[in-house]
């Protein structure tokens, strides 16, 4: 078995375990001064999108942006929106984004990540009338910084899960 096939391999319950383990991050309601903190759930779409697109899509993208609206009292559709439109330019360059190493990876988590920020500060300034500041773009760059750890422990968790069958 290479390592290809030990993503093929993946239970569905590891990727939905992970979405459920980042959604409960995210939806901590911590106090307004730790809006550097990355979106956990963003970064897992991220990962698994690369890693098992097979199985993680635009759809699932659509689900998840959802749930972390209602989770996170967003304007319905906000996340949504943002996680589709990175999970397409993901998929659509699925091939080459895999390729690169993990500080080329990096530079473009940090890319998909701004980009969710900026859709969802335009979303909140038309909705809201109001500008979340220039700080709030903090978050994505800590996210693309912890890109590597995230990305390690991802693939030391999937090869432990193959390690005990």
């Amino acid at each position: 078995m290479n390592y290809e096939d030990s993503y093929h391999r993946l239970p569905n319950k590891l990727i939905f375990g992970s979405f459920v383990l980042a959604m409960i991050l995210d939806f901590i309601p911590f106090s307004g001064s730790l809006y550097w903190l990355p979106e956990f759930t963003a970064l897992i779409l991220i990962y698994w999108l690369i890693n098992r697109p097979q199985s993680v899509n635009i759809g699932v993208a659509f689900f998840v942006g959802l749930l972390v609206d209602i989770g996170t009292v967003s304007p319905l559709g906000a996340h949504s929106l943002a996680y589709m439109i990175s999970a397409y330019l993901i998929i659509a360059n699925h091939h080459q984004f895999v390729m690169f190493n993990y500080g080329f990876q990096t530079v473009l988590v940090l890319l998909a990540l701004l980009g969710n920020e900026l859709i969802l500060v335009g979303i909140r300034f038309l909705n809201e009338q109001r500008f979340s500041g220039w700080l709030i773009l903090l978050a994505p760059v800590l996210g693309a910084i912890i890109w590597p750890i995230l990305n390690k422990i991802m693939h030391a968790l999937i090869h432990n899960k193959r390690k005990q069958r």
